[in-house]
């Protein structure tokens, strides 16, 4: 089964005899049937010599029953942020994090996410782990050009922490104050921390938060300003038939300069408190990839299979330091970047880095499935453009 009618094209998964398959459009395009797997729920194409076409009705098993479907996960390729689109059985969605290039407040980033999600959809729910510009740039936009249920955020934001409100937390709040048939969760405003283990279903799938605070809690002593915007990350795991996905917003394990036996601020929160939880199939790494988060503690919890980095042509992520402390528990094919061949210099991850390039924006985006039987693949969407 191919990911478009090509012999060019990707082959998304291996069809053995015997398999059923279901004929989603009884045209052909370049000889190619459109099909959904039986059992897996991909959808695809196969060549017409392939297959044999059988008319009549399937008994007992319905497409979209729960023993056949399929959830989607779509990490963008913002450049330096971070915005993640969660598409469930019955064209329910989530949204976590909202991030994009400052300069266009977010309309890339919107753009993108029109792609995944029809203008006007409803979205069941929005998660902003936090209000740096480049995890909530395009929030405003998604707020007012869909029918969002819920938003759930810190409300911490950078005047709060001795800095300058910025342009896009200004957007948020103040398209959530004018419309009311939002409900706006905001973590500081209700004074609020949220509990590890607080959960939520959807269909068969789980969302579960482990963290999330309204401003740093008073024992965290000796953080600067980045790191309480970024400390008070919620952080929020989602698990669908076995599978399960960490979503690390910019959570802080240690200071960039500390030893990698420091543990400080959100992740000893969540080893001391939601260690439990913890454990993932795939984790979207903290802060990009970053040195101050992915504490070898942390990470030695989560030990996940596979692992994204949400990065771009700044700061440096994701770090040699973080990626090599990753591959202690997956192999170097299971770690993804939406940043492939961009060149920072020293400290920056070699895997995939071209020199002297400077990585485009919206050519890594990368797809999650996490399939009703139990397997999951993570692919890049597109090949890798040229540098900048």
């Amino acid at each position: 089964m191919r990911a478009a009618p090509s012999g060019a094209s990707e082959v998304l998964e291996k069809i053995h005899t015997g398999d059923t398959l279901i004929l989603l459009d009884p045209a052909q395009t370049n000889a190619y049937y459109h099909v959904r797997g039986m059992q897996s729920g991909q959808e695809g194409w196969v060549y017409r010599t392939l297959v044999r076409k059988v008319a009549g009705e399937i008994e007992s098993i319905s497409v979209l029953s729960d023993d056949n479907t399929v959830v989607d996960i779509r990490v963008l390729d913002v450049g330096a942020g971070l915005c993640v689109l969660i598409k469930l059985p019955g064209d329910k969605y989530i949204v976590y994090d909202a991030g994009s290039d400052a300069t266009l407040n977010g309309n890339r980033t919107l753009a993108q996410v029109k792609e995944y999600i029809p203008g006007g959809s409803v979205i069941e729910l929005m998660v902003l782990s936090h209000c740096d510009a480049d995890h909530i740039n395009c929030a405003e936009q998604i707020v007012r050009d869909y029918k969002v249920k819920k938003v759930v955020w810190t409300g911490y934001e950078a005047s709060m922490a001795g800095g300058t409100t910025t342009g896009a937390y200004r957007r948020l709040a103040a398209i959530l104050k004018a419309r009311p048939s939002t409900e706006n969760i905001n973590l500081h405003a209700l004074d609020s921390v949220i509990t590890p283990g607080n959960h939520f279903k959807i269909g068969n799938a789980t969302f579960t938060f482990l963290c999330g605070f309204g401003s740093p809690p008073a024992q965290w002593q000796g953080l600067d300003k980045a790191e309480k915007l970024n400390g008070v990350s919620i952080v929020m795991k989602m698990e669908f038939k076995g599978n399960s996905i960490l979503l690390g917003g910019d959570a802080v394990g240690r200071h960039r300069d500390d030893p990698e036996t420091a543990l400080i601020a959100t992740e000893k929160f969540m080893v001391e408190n939601a260690a439990a939880l913890l454990p993932s199939t795939i984790i979207v790494a903290p802060h990009h990839g970053a040195k101050n988060g992915s504490s070898p503690a942390f990470v030695n919890l989560v030990k996940p299979e596979s692992v994204i980095f949400s990065a771009g042509h700044a700061f440096r992520h994701p770090t040699t330091r973080t990626a090599e402390l990753y591959l202690e528990h997956t192999g170097i094919g299971k770690i993804f970047r939406t940043d492939r061949q961009d060149d920072e210099g020293t400290g920056e991850w070699t895997r995939f880095r071209k020199a002297g390039c400077t990585d485009l924006y919206n050519d890594d985006t990368i797809q999650i499935q996490l399939r009703s039987n139990g397997s999951y693949r993570i692919y890049y969407l597109t090949p890798n453009g040229p540098c900048k």
